[in-house]
């Protein structure tokens, strides 16, 4: 999928991490301009129906940004789902999302560990709860969570303590390539 080929998002989440603290978290379906094809809502389970009354993308666009200004976004995958977000953006009007990006998937692919990256497979790795998957806030709880177990392990293992210092190195993994 991808917004290239017309594709778009139909939710969208928000989770705030203050101090090692899952905080206020957000979340919105999106009414979509055309139908949502059958093979997307059997992996999200999103329908029609469910965007019928929706908002609109450019107000759910607006919200979003409010709810991300000046932030750094922490996405699992982020060359994946950006595109989609800025997509979003500038469908209405706005700019791209110009946040400093802290990836979990580049954080976890770092640590060297065996196995699967995936989200779904490093929350069952870490023993994180269970959350609706491929959803948006289920996703986004996954991922705030994940980015609190990989922060200490980076920490522990790598001595790097900031934010600053993890996004830099996350995408540094994702830019080598490093599929570990």
């Amino acid at each position: 999928m991808s917004p290239a080929q017309g594709h778009v998002l139909v939710e969208v989440a928000r989770v705030t991490v203050t101090d090692g603290v899952i905080g206020a978290t957000w979340t919105t379906l999106v009414r979509p301009s055309r139908p949502i094809p059958p093979d997307a809502s059997a992996v999200h389970g999103i329908t029609d129906a469910m965007v019928a009354e929706a908002p609109a993308p450019a107000l759910a666009a607006r919200q979003l940004r409010e709810a991300c200004d000046g932030a750094m976004l922490v996405i699992h995958n982020s060359p994946f789902d950006l595109p989609f977000v800025n997509a979003l953006m500038k469908g209405a009007g706005l700019a791209p999302l110009w946040n400093p990006v802290l990836d979990t998937l580049g954080l976890a692919r770092g640590l060297n560990d065996p196995g699967s990256n995936a989200l779904g497979a490093l929350a069952a790795r870490y023993l994180l709860p269970k959350e609706p998957s491929h959803r948006a806030l289920g996703d986004a709880l996954t991922t705030a969570r994940l980015l609190l177990v990989l922060a200490e392990r980076w920490r522990n293992e790598k001595g790097v303590t900031s934010l600053a210092e993890l996004a830099a190195a996350s995408q540094d993994v994702l830019r080598s390539g490093a599929r570990r």
